[in-house]
């Protein structure tokens, strides 16, 4: 989900228009405090608190759990009292990097960018297929006399 925003972000740097539908809190996000709180933690950056009880199912829990050898020692009670147990150190939080985005608009784009790279397409340049997303993800933005309106233009 990190490497989305971070993707997402660059998107809107360069095409500032896109601000509303891409940025961390788009109207489109179901839960903004939830993904922009699995950013923070994949990124290791610190939460605020509606980020916090939005990721408090993602806590990990904060028992040290002792780990022993399980070898019979005839020590006596008083050694066995005083000894250091190895406590293995535990992240906040669960791992999240496997938690997909929950924003519809992503899982859109990605799926019509797979239906675009088939395997007639493979061959074609970035501009190119860039300008062939562009045209599909905003179809209803243009008909064919629109087209036709910018090739006349052109010519």
């Amino acid at each position: 989900m990190s490497a989305t925003r971070r993707l997402f972000n660059q998107v809107v740097q360069n095409y500032p228009d896109m601000k509303d539908r891409l940025s961390a809190t788009a109207a489109i996000i179901n839960y903004p405090a939830l993904e922009t709180g699995l950013v923070k933690i994949q990124r290791g950056e610190n939460l605020n608190a509606a980020e916090r009880t939005a990721c408090a199912s993602f806590r990990a829990s904060s028992e040290p759990e002792d780990h022993e050898d399980g070898a019979e020692d005839h020590a006596s009670i008083v050694s066995e009292a005083f000894k250091r147990r190895k406590v293995s150190k535990r992240a906040k939080y669960v791992d999240v990097s496997f938690v997909p985005p929950t924003s519809n608009q992503c899982e859109r784009f990605f799926s019509a960018a797979k239906l675009q790279l088939t395997d007639l397409r493979m061959k074609m340049d970035a501009e190119t297929i860039e300008k062939v997303m562009l045209l599909s993800f905003n179809r209803t933005m243009w008909d064919v006399y629109t087209v036709e309106m910018v090739r006349g233009r052109q010519q």
